[in-house]
């Protein structure tokens, strides 16, 4: 299908959702940033998308408490009943723990279940762990995919997770975070690169105006940055992402989507689709079905 509404947008795929109810579930991190400590739910979602022509949503783990992560998925599966446009969540899941394979194969009867997420950790690596590496091979066999959620600095860990499990699908998120507010490039491009070496990593643009310096970024702070990922995964393996309401601690939703467009301004409007639409339900492996025709 060609990915146009009536009135010639591009129809989008947020390939990056977050969504919290602070009196369901607790989320410690948000104590560190108070101007995200409230709930964040769909109403205030569509708010922020209205005249965004926004046909699915990715739901991405929020870090709750790690034996919170079954009731955040059931938070938001409930919130797809009423919001069909929430087609896949990535959950967090405890792959470093033994003998977890039966507790993988119930949570991947819920259909809505695409991948897995886990943020690098430090001092101690978490994707360097080997219980979590042997269990990597788990989302191969159930179908699941894995966001890596890292910084620019912990990038070298990726590679070496996908060095060590090169057949799973993985979403590099945020681009690998780079460092926009001092301007660091050359790290964060040498390891970039090598991720993009895997043609089973794909890469999310997301998360970058929360990089930058969060009140005075320009579209030209962003672009060697989105311009060096275009060049090394091409348009079929970039997906657009909004990571609200994150991003509102430097931008508006309709700010970012702007922006993400005008990085891109040089491709054909086929590409645009791609990545603003069609590549995260290819990586994500969810069926093509917008929520016009729902």
């Amino acid at each position: 299908m060609i990915a146009r509404s009536n009135d010639n947008d591009l129809l989008i795929t947020d390939a990056h959702l977050h969504l919290w109810d602070l009196s369901v579930i607790n989320y410690p991190w948000l104590d560190e940033v108070p101007q995200l400590k409230k709930s964040f739910d769909l109403a205030a979602y569509r708010a922020a998308t209205k005249g965004i022509s926004v046909s699915n949503m990715i739901f991405l783990q929020c870090e709750c408490a790690p034996e919170a992560y079954q009731k955040e998925v059931d938070y938001i599966t409930d919130l797809a009943v009423h919001d069909p446009r929430i087609r896949g969540i990535v959950s967090y899941f405890p792959l470093e723990q033994p003998e977890v394979e039966s507790t993988l194969a119930t949570l991947t009867q819920n259909k809505l279940i695409k991948g897995i997420r886990r943020l690098e950790e430090e001092p101690i690596s978490l994707y360097d762990n080997k219980q979590f590496i042997n269990n990597m091979n788990l989302l191969h066999r159930y179908g699941l995919s894995f966001d890596l959620g890292i910084k620019a600095h912990q990038l070298p860990a990726a590679v070496r997770l996908v060095e060590a499990c090169p057949t799973n699908r993985y979403m590099v998120d945020h681009l690998g975070k780079p460092a926009i507010k001092t301007g660091e490039f050359r790290e964060w491009k040498r390891n970039i690169t090598a991720l993009a070496k895997n043609p089973r990593v794909y890469c999310k643009l997301s998360g970058l105006v929360t990089e930058a310096d969060w009140k005075h970024w320009t579209i030209a702070d962003l672009q060697p940055y989105v311009d060096v990922v275009l060049e090394l995964f091409g348009t079929h393996r970039i997906a657009f992402g909004g990571d609200w309401p994150v991003v509102t601690l430097s931008s508006s939703y309709t700010r970012w989507l702007t922006t993400a467009l005008a990085l891109c301004r040089s491709l054909p409007d086929a590409d645009l689709q791609r990545i603003f639409y069609q590549n995260a339900l290819d990586f994500y492996r969810i069926d093509d079905i917008s929520y016009e025709q729902i």
